[in-house]
């Protein structure tokens, strides 16, 4: 009896402690977090362009005119051109024309600007290029002598104007106050024939007198043809 009585005591302590070895822990109560607070940031908002109170620039006084020269311009440099050296060695008489005899520097071109005179070339002489000239008798004539390896070039500007007291240069494009050499390589020469020496008394109309023009010339208050000085 005794021994059944043990049993069943056992068995229900057996059975208290693992009843409360399997039942589950008790549930803590759950605290809520509380959710962040979404900080306010300013942004600057943009005006519109037609809000917008700043003026352009006023434009430069100078961009209506061509630039100016100078070192830090972008004008064309000019070329380095040789000025001619141009002097009369002599005058003479040739079958009763006259002539001069002009030295000027080698490699350069010439040409006649007065009307009924010519210049033609006459060879080297110590380095420099002669050419005779002739025509009327004691008569005035002018030359032109250039430099053909100098080659001024022409800026070809959309702007040529300048300021007051301003001059356009057309060769660099660009406004100077410098006076302009209108050609530089080119140089104009002035000379005087002589007269050669022939009896214009011996022509007594006046239609023989000015046959012999570059020598004679005809006086109508005398009737008489005398020799040009």
């Amino acid at each position: 009896m005794k021994n059944i009585l043990k049993n069943i005591l056992f068995t229900g302590l057996f059975l208290a402690g693992f009843t409360a070895a399997c039942s589950p822990p008790t549930a803590q109560p759950l605290t809520e977090t509380p959710a962040p607070t979404a900080s306010l940031v300013p942004t600057a908002t943009p005006f519109p362009a037609s809000a917008s109170t700043e003026t352009a620039p006023p434009a430069s006084p100078t961009s209506e005119f061509a630039p100016f020269c100078g070192d830090n311009s972008t004008a064309a440099p000019l070329p380095q051109c040789r000025f001619p050296v141009v002097e009369e060695s002599s005058t003479f008489c040739t079958s009763k024309n006259p002539y001069n005899l002009i030295l000027m520097t080698d490699g350069m071109t010439y040409e006649a600007l007065t009307d009924g005179f010519r210049c033609t070339d006459a060879g080297i002489k110590d380095d420099k290029q002669m050419l005779t000239c002739t025509g009327q008798m004691a008569s005035e004539f002018e030359i032109e002598v250039c430099d053909p390896a100098c080659v001024v070039p022409t800026v070809q500007a959309e702007n040529t104007k300048c300021p007051s007291d301003y001059n356009y240069n057309a060769f660099q494009g660009c406004c100077t106050q410098e006076i302009q050499l209108l050609n530089r390589n080119c140089m104009t020469f002035k000379f005087k024939t002589t007269t050669c020496v022939i009896d214009c008394s011996v022509y007594t109309s006046k239609a023989g007198c000015n046959a012999n023009s570059s020598a004679c010339y005809w006086d109508d208050r005398g009737d008489s043809c005398h020799a040009r000085k």
